[in-house]
């Protein structure tokens, strides 16, 4: 009787297989299953709501790639990238009270999952990944946290909650980057990803730039306050497909810098042409946002790599070239809103919301010296609001990532956050000087101004915590511990080449 049943099974998944996966539903009972499902979802959206359509799309979508993740960890690591991308867009357009941030979230667990199930994946963590220094400040970093769950200057828990579990889901990715770039051509091909894709939102904003918003773009950003947020000086800031023109200027930045450094290094024609056109799209978005603080960060970056690489003679072609664009671009007669933006950067002005953050860090600093724990986390800002009404800290705009992490964590915390810094560039730093490979070598280069460039950034704006920025952060930390293993070590040293 047993057997029976069990053949039965077997028959029916055969069957299911059969029309489902092997015909790909080109049968009688895809066709009849198919229709079906049609006139009920249009049924249901001419009768009930039209949203339910809307629904059924993301249920479908939802099937569609949990199945794909599973079945391919890859897709779904470089797919949570993309899709951290464009969550603000889509809620954008959809228009929706829940904000599609939460779904980046469940990829990253859903491709954790992925990996576990997969031996091969996950036989790459080892004893080094839990005792490398970065993940040892992390385990630090986690620890003050929870310490931070007991200051008694929080109204509620229910904020340290949801930070919390963003910062554990980053640790997540954390773990899934040292699962998955695991050789030389997977870390070369995540880099890669990372500058096209970077490059392509770029290009998303110059044709904002040159075509105008469109239509939901227009909605979104509505009138009065909103719109004249975003016309300074004559420029109406473009944002790409992220929240804000900060955050779209800070990536651009950040990447642009990668591009040249490894343009300026690399010995390949056909790496050169593509990274040329890269480095000008990310520029352009850059200029197109009208982030002063992005134009700081490239200052910084070329004076951090020309510090650096000292060493080597290319080094002095490379600021040369670097302070004839800035003389130029500073004194040429024919300038336009972009170029005049770019240029207020070092006129020493102020605009008056740069003043009233200026003024709210000097009254808040009592509150700081007198809690070392600081007010607690999310207690300040748009998140003290929602989570801690009625705060001290509630008001303070700190725009700074620094200042909110001494705000809300105090002078304690801040601490570890710069410890954590330190680490960070001093294991770059070390492979960097170590490493014998020419293209390892440059890419380690390239990432040491990218981060630094962001640690920059943090000074004026909430520069890492914003996706995809935070998923590029953890990705090179992995690619700092990782890349100088695949270093040929028989190769000459080239610390004098040109």
């Amino acid at each position: 009787m047993g057997n029976v049943i069990n053949t039965r099974r077997f028959s029916f998944r055969q069957r299911l297989k059969y029309h489902f996966i092997e015909k790909k539903m080109n049968t009688f009972l895809g066709y009849f299953f198919l229709t079906v499902f049609a006139a009920a979802v249009t049924s249901g959206i001419a009768l009930i709501d039209y949203k339910i359509g809307i629904m059924v799309i993301a249920l479908c979508f939802g099937i569609i790639t949990f199945l794909v993740i599973m079945r391919w960890p890859y897709f779904g690591f470089y797919f949570t990238i993309a899709f951290a991308s464009l969550t603000i867009t889509v809620d954008r357009i959809t228009m929706s009270s829940v904000t599609s941030g939460n779904a980046v979230e469940f990829f990253t667990y859903l491709g954790l999952l992925s990996i576990l199930l997969k031996y091969d994946l996950k036989k790459n963590i080892n004893v080094r990944f839990y005792a490398n220094p970065i993940t040892v400040c992390i385990y630090f970093l986690f620890a003050y946290y929870i310490v931070e769950f007991f200051n008694p200057e929080m109204f509620s828990r229910i904020g340290w909650v949801s930070f919390f579990r963003k910062q554990f889901s980053y640790f997540v990715f954390y773990y899934m980057c040292y699962c998955l770039l695991d050789s030389r051509e997977k870390i070369i091909f995540f880099i890669r990803f990372m500058i096209t894709l970077t490059s392509l939102l770029a290009l998303y904003a110059c044709k904002q730039q040159m075509f105008g918003y469109a239509g939901f773009e227009l909605r979104w950003i509505g009138t009065g306050s909103g719109y004249s947020l975003l016309l300074q000086g004559g420029l109406l800031r473009k944002f790409s497909v992220f929240s804000d023109p900060a955050t779209s200027g800070i990536l651009f930045a950040a990447i642009s810098l990668l591009c040249v450094i490894i343009l300026f290094r690399s010995k390949n024609k056909k790496e050169r042409y593509w990274l040329a056109a890269a480095t000008m799209v990310n520029l352009m978005g850059y200029s197109f946002s009208g982030t002063r603080t992005a134009t700081l960060m490239i200052i910084a970056g070329i004076v951090f790599y020309c510090l650096s690489a000292i060493f080597e003679r290319r080094t002095m072609i490379f600021l040369i070239y670097s302070v004839l664009t800035f003389v130029i671009l500073m004194v040429m007669p024919f300038q336009n809103v972009v170029t005049n933006r770019i240029r207020s950067t070092f006129e020493g002005t102020k605009d008056r919301s740069a003043a009233i953050r200026d003024y709210d860090r000097k009254e808040v600093q009592p509150y700081i010296q007198a809690h070392p724990l600081g007010g607690g986390i999310f207690t300040s800002g748009g998140e003290g609001t929602k989570y801690n009404r009625g705060h001290y800290l509630e008001y303070l705009q700190a725009d700074s990532g620094y200042m909110k992490n001494v705000a809300e964590q105090g002078p304690v915390g801040f601490v570890f956050l710069l410890a954590f810094y330190f680490v960070i560039m001093r294991v770059g730093f070390r492979s960097f000087y170590r490493v014998n490979d020419p293209e390892i070598r440059t890419y380690y280069i390239g990432l040491l101004v990218m981060i630094f460039s962001l640690f920059v950034a943090q000074y004026s704006q909430m520069a890492i915590t914003q996706y995809p920025v935070v998923l590029y952060f953890y990705a090179t930390m992995i690619i700092f511990i990782k890349l100088a293993d695949f270093d040929t070590k028989d190769q000459p040293e080239n610390t004098k080449q040109i």
